[in-house]
């Protein structure tokens, strides 16, 4: 046939048949997306929009009500501050969610019109909080206000269970129609699971016969016919019978050809040899029962050995962990058992004549003869020593600090929630110090940033030398570091610590023949005195620091408690 003589024709033909089928599959898939995507489209642009921003609004409205609280109780202008300032973002979160519900069709008025009423109950109330908390937090007598007082606690509680009453809603709108989405998806992908199952079937058949009649027979004579080249056959009828106007017709007379040009052609051993001998990995040619038979030059220089040395050892001498240990297999053919030690691309060690461990890249493969039967097995393997040490270095880079050398950030985190865990256990006592130093920019500005260098790696070493082994001391970034306290029998063993670290840095930093004099406010939390968490902890030692700070630097200061440094 004309039609497909050729064979992209052939392959456009099978192709066409299933690009059909892909087409027919793809209207039904298109139709099932495009019910899916209005029920995305929907959860993206409201439900989800509302749940999230219910949530928000919920959250800030707290935050308000502690800022007001820390106001009334603390006297802190700083908060009743910040509590005004979330006014207008939380009207504007209110208004938002108001918005949204009014662009939607179909919605109960009911629901519009509680969020009005929301928001004017907001409006009367950051009418008064607005005005009271400032006077309160300036020091006027709260007496003078209690019924102000009164209103304004019944109208927090008012609003957040109005908040928290949206927030649940609108959470459970948002589940209820993922729900019901996952549920249109099932049905779908059960409809489609089946069509294409069928689709994929009968395609595949008139395909599979498509093919098989232009493409797999003829190339199977043509494979059959290298296969008997190789046994010494030089006569191939099947060839033969080829229509020469067909493409794979004119491989097959290609190949008659090419068989005749090489049986005029040789390769040399001595070429293979110079090959093998020349590669820059390690080869090396075992029998069944895993007895090296050959190896290359390469092999030897990385091992050490001369060829007489491992010609004739088993491949164990070599090769770290082989499975098989140094027992033979019994007969010419690798059974189940022995067929372990093939690996494609396996990192292994290999062993030098000194007994070092090499780190390796190792392939294997078995070698089978012209009736394909096993002769043996061949090994080809690859130095990976330079990239196991960069991945080494790749590695100490995440997890330590580049300039100190000490545990970095992410690795102080993990090391404190583990500390905290095993002091639960174990019911013991821990400790968290926070370390800054003091005037560090200034002596950054003036002196440089080499010496600024100078000064933290200088610092590292002394904090090191003043805690136990089982303590971490890691920088947080810039001049910050924290000191992880294992194991404390009291309080006085944090103290002690601190005055260890403070008399460090009594004794200034020499660099380039300058003086860096320097000193350290230290912040202390203890576990659980002061912190339940690893959140609470750092807060808590932050905040410790920043009273240390404060006093004047180069002292240290407790969670809650002033330590007396004289």
């Amino acid at each position: 046939m004309r039609l497909i003589n050729t064979i992209r024709k052939k392959i456009w033909f099978c192709v066409n048949v299933a690009f059909i089928g892909f087409l027919v599959a793809t209207g039904f898939a298109l139709y099932s997306y495009k019910q899916q995507q209005i029920h995305l489209t929907h959860l993206r642009d409201f439900d989800f929009h509302l749940a999230m921003r219910s949530n928000e609004l919920l959250n800030m409205f707290v935050l308000q009500k502690n800022y007001y609280k820390e106001s009334f109780l603390f006297g802190s202008s700083d908060s009743a501050r910040s509590g005004n300032l979330l006014c207008t973002k939380i009207t504007a979160e209110i208004e938002a969610i108001i918005k949204s519900e009014r662009s939607l069709h179909g919605l109960p008025l009911s629901r519009v019109e509680g969020l009005a009423g929301l928001n004017k109950m907001y409006n009367d109330y950051v009418e008064q909080a607005t005005e009271l908390y400032p006077l309160l937090a300036e020091g006027n007598d709260p007496n003078d206000y209690i019924e102000a007082l009164q209103s304004l606690a019944t109208a927090q509680n008012e609003l957040q269970n109005t908040l928290e009453f949206f927030a649940e809603f609108y959470r459970q709108h948002f589940s209820d129609n993922v729900s019901t989405l996952m549920g249109l998806t099932n049905r779908n992908s059960r409809f489609l699971t089946v069509f294409f199952v069928l689709l994929l079937v009968t395609m595949s058949l008139v395909v599979n016969w498509a093919a098989k009649r232009t493409l797999i027979t003829p190339l199977t004579h043509i494979k059959e016919a290298v296969r008997a080249f190789g046994r010494g056959q030089r006569s191939f009828p099947a060839l033969e019978r080829m229509n020469e106007k067909d493409d794979i017709g004119e491989l097959g007379v290609a190949i008659i050809t090419m068989t005749k040009d090489l049986v005029q052609t040789t390769v040399s051993k001595a070429y293979v040899d110079s090959i093998l001998q020349n590669m820059n990995d390690s080869l090396i040619v075992t029998s069944n029962t895993f007895l090296i038979r050959s190896v290359n030059r390469a092999t030897l220089n990385l091992l050490g050995y001369k060829a007489d040395e491992l010609i004739g050892q088993h491949m164990n001498k070599v090769l770290g962990e082989f499975p098989c240990g140094g027992t033979e297999a019994k007969g010419n053919a690798l059974d189940a058992e022995t067929a372990c030690q093939l690996w494609s691309n396996a990192e292994k060690q290999f062993l030098t004549r000194d007994g070092v461990e090499i780190p390796v890249l190792v392939s294997s493969s078995r070698l089978k003869d012209d009736e394909n039967a096993d002769q043996g097995l061949v090994y080809v393997a690859k130095d990976i020593t330079e990239r196991k040490k960069a991945e080494q270095k790749l590695e100490q880079m995440a997890l330590y600090d580049f300039l100190t050398g000490l545990p970095n950030r992410m690795t102080f985190s993990d090391r404190l929630e583990q500390t905290l865990k095993q002091a639960y256990r174990e019911g013991r006592q821990a400790g968290l110090m926070f370390l800054d130093l003091d005037r560090f920019k200034e002596i950054n500005d003036s002196m440089g940033h080499d010496s600024g260098d100078a000064l933290l790696q200088t610092v590292a070493v002394r904090l090191i030398s003043c805690v136990r082994e089982s303590d971490t001391v890691a920088r947080l970034g810039g001049d910050e570091f924290a000191v992880i306290l294992d194991t404390l029998h009291g309080p006085q063993d944090a103290v002690n610590t601190a005055e260890r670290i403070l008399e460090a840095f009594d004794e200034p930093v020499v660099h380039e023949g300058k003086e860096i004099l320097s000193s350290a406010s230290i912040g202390i939390a203890l576990y659980p005195v002061d912190g339940q968490n690893t959140v609470e902890l750092l807060k808590n030692a932050d905040l410790a620091m920043y009273q240390a700070k404060q006093s004047g630097g180069n002292s240290y200061s407790r969670f809650s408690t002033t330590i007396d440094q004289g």
